[in-house]
């Protein structure tokens, strides 16, 4: 009698649960990531970083540079490109200065649908007196 309950349970448990509906999640972006082990070794520059993501048609912009110890200014220029049949064309340009060892990017622009997009950090990091230049991008495609 114990075993006919249980197996009556059991039953109705898969059966409410084959029943019930399934809802697809969003595909979620991954985060990029270098995952070789190889890295590229910077006189002055301890890391740089570009990402690039899309909310609709706003393309935004963020990235970090970090200077070894001892960096008394860094400057960077992010550009973001659309890519073309024909090749690529710049869409934006932006500037940005800091002083001390760490550069926060943090921008966004409205592009059209439809294409994929290229965002690239060349910063010049100051150390010692010496200027080193590093640059690190990422691309994505813009739905709309």
């Amino acid at each position: 009698m114990g075993k006919k309950v249980i197996a009556c349970l059991l039953s109705v448990c898969i059966l409410s649960a084959v029943g019930s509906p399934a809802f697809a999640a969003p595909a979620a972006k991954a985060v990029k990531s270098n995952g070789s082990g190889i890295h590229v070794m910077y006189t002055n520059t301890d890391n740089i970083d570009a990402n690039l993501n899309f909310s609709g048609e706003r393309a935004e912009c963020s990235g970090c540079v970090e200077g070894k110890s001892g960096t008394s200014k860094i400057t960077a220029k992010g550009v973001l490109k659309q890519k073309t049949s024909s090749g690529t064309r710049t869409v934006k340009t932006w500037t940005e200065s800091a002083s001390g060892n760490a550069l926060y990017f943090d921008k966004s622009y409205y592009v059209a649908g439809g294409y994929k997009y290229i965002f690239t950090i060349t910063a010049k990091v100051y150390r010692n007196g010496t200027v080193e230049t590093v640059s690190a991008s990422d691309s994505d495609y813009c739905y709309g």
